[in-house]
């Protein structure tokens, strides 16, 4: 449930530009707001909700912590709290017996900031580059309803399954590229190859090229030439979309709409935000959170930026005293209506969290499919290009490769 950096921390969610850091206090005047939503009225623990700030500098020692590490850390506290082993005494225990010297490290600080008589999700808030905003709020709400392990049960539930889903998308998201690197490939070679043996060819034997074949050869002369300029611009393009697009609020917010119109991958990014979100909602309510509390931490958590403004709609709408149907229509380019529907439906008859469950659940099945058929729908276009490149190197070079035999063997004759 931790922010995943570049030094090897966890994530809540998949991967981004959200905020992380020390967490500071925010109180929320959302009384009225909360009992006019009735998806868990009379039924959400009273927290004070937490919100993040800066990340502090520096690391623990001992090398990086991966989201694993966490989970398995988790799953271990779970399973000595169940046998009834007192909180202080398991941090202690997985602290000597932990395989990282990092992760031993980590929970050394955790057990000993309990020990100093504070609650085990202070000791979680001091380290928020690996148990983010959301996940201390979980722990606090558990500790006050006396329910930490079940909802360590679920948070560990999450991040399995969270994960395995981000591995996946990250996987067909790589797919296009590499594909899109072959195709490169095999036009710089013939560029720098082919292209030149030919030429040297017709140039010996003082074969007249057509137009065609010319501009053909001119294109691959510069192409194997200046090939470095395409590597620099997909390089640059890169850098100044992660250092200086996405660091605007309002342009991170067009990049992420825009995101989810590419064609083919669109659809995978917009069905895993829904999934994201509403596996998250439905987390955050299933523990006792109010709806408000929970609408301000999804928002926070969420990686694509449309999807928060959404959300941030959705609660402006709930502490106004008004539903989420309302903002949950106005969004329908990026939330579906029937999701739109079943989430109205669930707020209704209070049981949004097992609503959002079940659309959490669908759209993760529908993410798996379109993953594993991404495949067959790139293999058209891929079908296409190829075919067009075989085309246009037999028209510009085979051509003059014929004309040129006839005419060596005209002269034989």
């Amino acid at each position: 449930m931790g922010r995943r950096a570049t030094d090897g921390g966890s994530d809540m969610a998949p991967t981004a530009e959200k905020p992380a850091g020390p967490i500071k206090r925010v109180r929320r005047k959302a009384a009225n707001a909360e009992s006019a939503s009735p998806a868990r009225a009379g039924n959400s623990v009273s927290v004070e909700v937490l919100a993040p700030s800066a990340p502090p500098p520096g690391r623990l020692a001992g090398g990086a912590i991966r989201h694993a590490d966490i989970t398995m850390f988790l799953r271990q506290l779970i399973m000595l709290l169940e046998a009834g082993t007192p909180i202080l005494k398991s941090l202690r225990a997985l602290s000597e017996r932990g395989e990282k010297a990092a992760l031993r490290s980590l929970v050394t600080d955790i057990a000993q900031y309990v020990e100093m008589g504070n609650t085990l999700w202070q000791a979680f808030e001091r380290h928020p580059r690996y148990f983010d905003v959301v996940f201390v709020n979980l722990i606090k709400a558990s500790e006050a309803s006396g329910t930490l392990v079940t909802v360590l049960q679920r948070v560990v539930a999450y991040r399995d399954r969270h994960e395995m889903l981000r591995k996946r998308v990250r996987g067909a998201m790589f797919y296009p590229i590499i594909l899109l690197v072959a195709c490169f490939g095999a036009i710089l070679f013939i560029a720098r190859v082919v292209v030149p043996e030919f030429e040297g060819m017709f140039s010996k034997f003082d074969v007249e090229l057509p137009a065609m074949t010319r501009y053909f050869m001119g294109a691959a002369k510069v192409a194997g030439t200046f090939w470095w300029v395409a590597i620099l611009a997909v390089v640059a393009a890169a850098a100044a979309y992660k250092y200086w697009y996405v660091r605007n609020p309002l342009r991170r917010l067009a990049a992420d709409r825009a995101k989810l119109l590419i064609p083919i991958v669109g659809p995978i990014l917009r069905k895993n935000a829904i999934v994201e979100m509403s596996r998250t909602l439905a987390l955050l309510l299933r523990s006792g959170l109010s709806m408000m509390a929970t609408l301000e931490l999804v928002r926070n958590a969420i990686h694509n930026r449309a999807v928060a403004e959404t959300l941030q709609s959705m609660r402006d709408s709930v502490e106004r005293g008004g539903g989420l149907e309302a903002p949950l229509r106005a969004a329908s380019d990026i939330i579906p209506p029937v999701v739109a529907d079943m989430f109205v439906t669930g707020e209704e008859s209070g049981r949004l969290d097992a609503i959002a469950e079940q659309v959490a659940d669908a759209y993760e099945e529908e993410v798996n499919i379109a993953i594993s058929t991404i495949g067959d729908a790139l293999q058209p276009i891929l079908t296409v290009f190829i075919g067009v490149l075989v085309i246009l190197l037999m028209l510009a070079v085979f051509v003059p490769l014929i004309t040129m035999i006839d005419q060596l063997g005209a002269s034989g004759a």
